[in-house]
């Protein structure tokens, strides 16, 4: 049966997200071709939305995204401007209107925007084979996992930007231009400076980084080994709980998410440990740590 996503609408929200293509493990359908695609999809599907993209990795069969979901709804001339933009002056909304507000409230859900993001892919890549193809392409629903801010996100960024090394494709991330910090480094660009301006309060709280090109150099320094910027020993290696998990924070942070959904289970077991950092224990919750009540939505 499906689940409603864990949402936090009442402030902003760190979530990662991740899908596989449908097929087998060793299918591997995506080029540079379809990794490309993925990233103009993406890049373009991010100029509607207010969601900022500040990580991802194109991998051959599969995705990772690093998003932060605002708390506040964009005005009705923001979404209007935004949502003529993204249909090239060939749609408009109205303010105040019926569909504006709808829009209003898509723009900043998570929900809307994967769907979106997947959607507009899929018809791309079933029209653009040899022989078009039909049918699903991703394996399941993506997978979310709510971030608390602070290390667990930085922890999980340093993690999808590592992937391509964990998979052998590359010897350091840098060398990798189908993700966020490879495509940087290749470029001098950053994917969204607006969207990691916005999370410069945070690194500086974590390294006392004040522009964007200490937030390059902490992360090149966490892919290269620093213990002082990788925090958490668990990258190097493919894990469960960062794909798998429901929420990943201090446990007080995930004691709070779980009261705020308690109505929605019935057993629910606590949150266990993933490993320790200099800035105390980060804890995981998932789909085996509860028990969903069959009447919930």
């Amino acid at each position: 049966m499906r689940r409603a996503r864990l949402r936090l609408d009442q402030h902003d929200t760190f979530y990662h997200c991740y899908n596989r293509v449908a097929g087998t493990a060793q299918d591997r359908p995506f080029t540079a071709i379809e990794k490309e695609q993925f990233i103009r999809i993406l890049r373009r599907v991010s100029q509607l939305y207010v969601i900022d993209v500040i990580a991802f990795q194109v991998m051959s069969n599969h995705y990772h995204l690093l998003l932060l979901a605002p708390k506040d709804e964009p005005s009705d001339e923001e979404i209007c401007r935004r949502f003529k933009q993204f249909h090239r002056g060939k749609r408009h909304l109205a303010p105040g209107s019926t569909s504006c507000k709808t829009w209003r409230a898509r723009s900043r859900d998570i929900s809307w925007f994967m769907r979106h993001v997947q959607q507009l892919f899929t018809v791309w890549y079933n029209g653009s084979r040899p022989i078009k193809r039909r049918g699903k392409l991703w394996a399941d629903r993506f997978k979310n996992t709510l971030l608390e801010s602070g290390a667990a996100v930085w922890s999980c960024w340093v993690y999808i930007e590592n992937n391509p090394v964990r998979a052998g494709l590359v010897e350091h991330a840098d060398q990798y231009r189908f993700g966020s910090h490879g495509r940087w480094c290749q470029s001098g660009r950053p994917f969204s400076i607006d969207s990691l301006r916005r999370i410069l309060p945070m690194l500086a709280d974590l390294f006392g980084v004040r522009r964007l090109t200490d937030v390059l150099g902490a992360m090149s320094k966490a892919l290269h080994g620093s213990s002082e910027h990788r925090l958490l020993s668990v990258i190097d290696h493919r894990v469960k709980f960062w794909t798998e998990g429901w929420v990943i924070g201090s446990r007080l942070y995930i004691e709070s998410v779980i009261h705020q959904h308690r109505h929605r289970y019935y057993r629910i077991r606590p949150p266990q440990p993933v490993s320790t950092n200099d800035n105390g224990l980060l804890h995981a919750w998932n789909a085996t740590a509860l028990v969903a009540d069959a009447a919930s939505p």
